[in-house]
């Protein structure tokens, strides 16, 4: 055969013309097997009936497309691109069989269509694809119900990859929504105190417009209910066509650039999230260590953001409410026993490059708002702008104007072969009570290189303060209330220069990362603090290990009062000072099975070293429960010396259900033992009544599937309610969510018309999806003829409203839905008066409400004539 293959073409091609009988039979076969690619398709039903032939009428399944005219919601696939879930209508046309789309000019041009290269093909109100462009075709997959369209790409707008037209946004449905999250801990034994925190992020959707409302409550047995806190309260709409968020209200300036500030006023920013995912280019997750059922709270400028309970080890938390893009995280473990200690988490430190013209911009007027400072709220207007001036280049800055400040930056960040850099200056002035004007100079680095073929990723954030007089605008505010108290602005601590560093690099099986940050102050503080984590992390076949080294400034062993709190924010003051850290953790962890629900064994040890001594041997396991993973639980075990001196021990177990995450945990520490619990979901109410959900995140679909109660959504862990609702939480804004219903666990009475549907809803909507269901009792009718033999396969079954049901398969059974308690049936082979024969039943009674878990079975025959026969079910 290698042979055959190497003789050249010229060769066979005379060849073939030497010998004309070879090209006639060529010819022939070409032509036979051209005619059967053009034969009809025809139904065997040989292949079904084991040799026995069918007298039944089967012309109906030779039809290769069975759409009728009318009106269907199809998933458009434009040259392989999804173009979303929409309405079109099918038409008839001559000499085909089977109906075929019709769309106007508009609904091409909704389609991603240029309707100016069509030049004047416009007249036409409904024409095929074909009909309009050159070219152009189209099928139906009746089964999925997809339209996949093919058009010549000169004939379609140039948009970025992924991008959806906001005429395919949905806005959704009026509903009122909310968010929550509650945490409790109450001590049974020792010195602990009982708190509780109760977080709520609600409002209300109406058309287009979003009300939002962020808060929170606290409750401390020490200090009793703390007042109320007042986050945030806005009105917020988006416009598509400047790819902005319209905000009125209480709210956070964008901090991506100027530092983000509580502001009482007007906002209009740019959105990325409504760009397609190709062209978008941030909260960080707040990442530590508990030693116990611990209580993690998170504050930015002085508001609490979250607050909740974690289990021992380590913990992350990543799903923040964004408040703006800037600004320091300060972040409080509180363990069971008391002790209590904090730490920074900065935002990444990267250049600000954008594509080339490409352009993001803030704009924020209104009444500043900051807590702990007495002045009047003075007006205040930010502005950011940047710019993508090439590929390489991108220009930013922005500027701050208030009463007694003012504040201005430029800078510009570039792509080079060493890596990515921005440089920036700003500048700052400063009207302080009996100093006059106070100003001064800052200049900001920053570096990223990434080398994926060394496994190399380097981030360095460089901000120097090399003038005493520079305030950024919080500093501003502080400085000022000092100075207005009468006291010397020298005890406020101003940061004169700052480091942070990251680096992490693949190294033999595993991975080591180092991140470090250093800050010292013009005055208030005395040397600079420093604090880094050294770290490796590897994998022996099923064993996983991690070697920690962690210099940090370390709280008091007793909790802060709500004063020392406030001192802590506003003096910059922080129970960290004057005591070192030094922490190395060795972990190691591995599962007990084989299995996907096998526990974790983890076992831990801990050493401490300069101001206190000590070390602590932790030994846990872990696991989850139930199908998906519903249920976790964790049992931990530890002994200390030193500082750390004693034992404690941990429990907790957690569900995660339809409507809420809930959890609850026991730890006892040296003389001390406490309870905690925590819950968090979400609701949304709505014309149908009120509905449950987990976390609704930034925006969600409801779900109205009528009857099919305990039907699944996707892989959420989402069912159907009683009521037909159930909600689907986390969608991406502006993007395609695809939203997937599972039959399974479904009444066996309800039958689902469609399984799948495609969202893109705005930022916080409530996008109503609808499947179309059919309920009705199901059975499984085995019948046969009065002399015993078995019904016309294929033949069709008819209720006695003339409707089908059902097809008789193999065996004579049939599987119908929708039949009443007791009737008649009407089988049909052929158009025939004789070709038809009925089948009389009489199902059990069922009670009112009672769902069907199986079908119900039922034996008969099938007869001549309308009377009575007799029936077994």
């Amino acid at each position: 055969m290698y042979a055959l293959l190497q003789i050249p073409v010229h060769r066979v091609t005379a060849w073939l013309f030497a010998n004309p009988r070879v090209l006639l039979w060529l010819g022939l076969l070409s032509t036979l097997i051209m005619s059967a690619e053009a034969a009809p398709l025809l139904f065997d039903i040989e292949a079904f009936t084991s040799g026995l032939s069918s007298s039944a009428d089967i012309s109906r399944f030779n039809t290769s497309n069975v759409l009728t005219p009318g009106v269907y919601r199809v998933d458009v696939m434009l040259n392989g691109q999804s173009m979303g879930r929409r309405e079109i209508t099918f038409v008839t046309r001559a000499g085909q069989d089977d109906a075929q789309p019709c769309l106007n000019a508009a609904e091409l041009g909704q389609l991603g269509v240029s309707v100016q290269a069509l030049g004047d093909n416009t007249e036409h109100a409904c024409r095929d694809f074909a009909e309009w462009i050159p070219m152009a075709s189209s099928r139906v997959d009746i089964e999925t119900l997809t339209l996949d369209v093919s058009i010549p790409q000169i004939y379609i707008n140039r948009s970025a990859r992924g991008y959806i037209d906001p005429s395919q946004w949905d806005n959704g449905i009026d509903a009122a929504l909310l968010n929550y999250n509650f945490s409790a801990a109450t001590a049974t034994a020792g010195t602990g105190e009982d708190r509780g925190y109760l977080g709520l992020n609600g409002g209300l959707n109406l058309g287009d417009w979003r009300l939002r409302h962020q808060g929170g409550q606290a409750w401390a047995s020490s200090s009793g209910l703390a007042p109320y806190q007042h986050t945030a309260t806005y009105l917020q709409r988006p416009l598509a066509a400047w790819r902005s968020q319209l905000t009125v209200g209480d709210s956070f300036s964008s901090g991506q650039i100027l530092d983000g500030v509580r502001v009482r006023g007007i906002t209009l920013a740019t959105d990325d999230r409504m760009l397609a995912q190709s062209q978008q280019g941030y909260a960080p997750q707040v990442r530590g260590i508990a030693d116990s059922n611990a209580t993690v709270t998170v504050r930015q400028n002085g508001y609490t953001l979250y607050e909740t309970t974690v289990a021992p080890g380590p913990f992350v938390i990543d799903d923040l409410y964004p408040t703006g893009y800037g600004g320091d995280l300060h972040v409080s473990v509180t363990e069971v026993d008391g002790r209590r200690s904090t730490f920074i988490v900065p935002y990444s430190v990267a250049p600000y490059l954008l594509r080339d013209g490409a352009s993001h911009y803030s704009a924020t007027l209104g009444q500043l708002q900051q807590q702990g400072v007495s002045d009047a709220s003075p007006l205040i207007f930010q502005g950011t702008l940047q710019h993508g001036l090439s590929d390489r280049l991108s220009a930013y800055g922005g500027s701050t104007f208030s009463q007694g400040y003012g504040q201005g930056k430029a800078g510009l960040a570039m792509s080079t072969a060493i890596g990515a850099f921005s440089l920036d200056s700003t500048h700052s002035r400063t009207q302080v009570q009996g100093l006059g004007v106070v100003g001064g100079q800052s200049w900001g680095l920053a570096y990223n290189k990434n080398l994926p073929f060394s496994g190399t990723h380097f981030a360095l954030g460089a901000y120097r303060f090399s003038t005493a007089g520079y305030l950024n605008l919080p500093d501003a505010l502080n400085v000022r209330e000092l100075a207005h108290q009468g006291a010397s602005i020298n005890s406020y601590a101003r940061q004169k220069s700052r480091l942070d560093l990251t680096i992490s690099q693949q190294l033999g099986a595993g991975s080591l990362s180092l991140y470090g940050s250093s800050i010292d102050y013009w005055a208030g503080r005395q040397g600079r603090q420093t604090s880094f984590t050294l770290s490796y992390a590897a994998n022996w076949k099923s064993l996983n290990w991690n070697l920690s080294a962690q210099r940090s400034r370390v709280s008091e062993t007793h909790p802060l009062s709500d004063h020392e709190r406030s001192d802590e924010i506003f003096f910059g003051r922080s129970a960290q000072a004057g005591r070192v850290d030094n922490h190395l953790v060795l972990t190691l962890s591995m599962p007990l099975g084989a299995g996907t629900r096998a526990p974790t064994l983890s076992s831990s040890l801990s050493r401490d070293a300069g101001d206190s001594r000590g070390s602590q041997h932790q030994v846990g396991i872990n696991g989850v429960l139930g199908n998906a993973g519903e249920a976790n639980y964790g049992l931990t075990g530890s002994r200390g010396t030193g500082h750390q001196e004693g034992s404690s021990f941990n429990a907790y177990a957690g569900y995660r259900s339809r409507a809420a995450s809930l959890r609850a945990g026991y730890a006892q520490a040296r003389d001390s033992a406490q309870l905690s619990m925590s819950a968090d979901g979400g609701l949304i109410a709505h014309g149908g009544g009120v509905t449950f959900s987990q976390n609704l995140g930034e925006a969600s679909a409801l779900v109205y599937a009528p009857d099919a109660q305990d039907a699944r959504l996707g892989s959420s862990g989402a069912r159907i309610n009683k009521q037909g609702y159930a909600v689907l939480p986390a969608l991406r804004a502006y993007q395609r969510n695809d939203v997937d219903i599972d039959p399974e666990g479904m009444p066996m009475d309800v039958e689902l018309k469609e399984s799948s549907h495609a969202v893109v809803p705005t930022l916080g909507a409530v996008s109503l999806v609808r499947f179309e269901t059919v309920s009705g009792r199901a059975v499984v009718i085995k019948a046969t003829h009065m002399n015993g033999q078995p019904l016309p396969f294929a033949a069709q079954v008819f209720d006695e409203r003339g409707t089908e049901i059902g097809v008789i398969g193999q065996a004579g059974k049939a599987f119908v839905r929708g039949v009443a308690d007791q009737g008649r049936l009407t089988v049909r082979w052929n158009a025939g008066a004789g070709d038809q024969c009925f089948i009389h039943y009489r199902l059990p009674p069922r009670r009112p409400g009672q769902r069907q878990e199986n079908a119900d079975q039922l034996v008969s025959q099938c007869s001549d004539h309308g009377g009575a026969d007799k029936e077994r079910s």
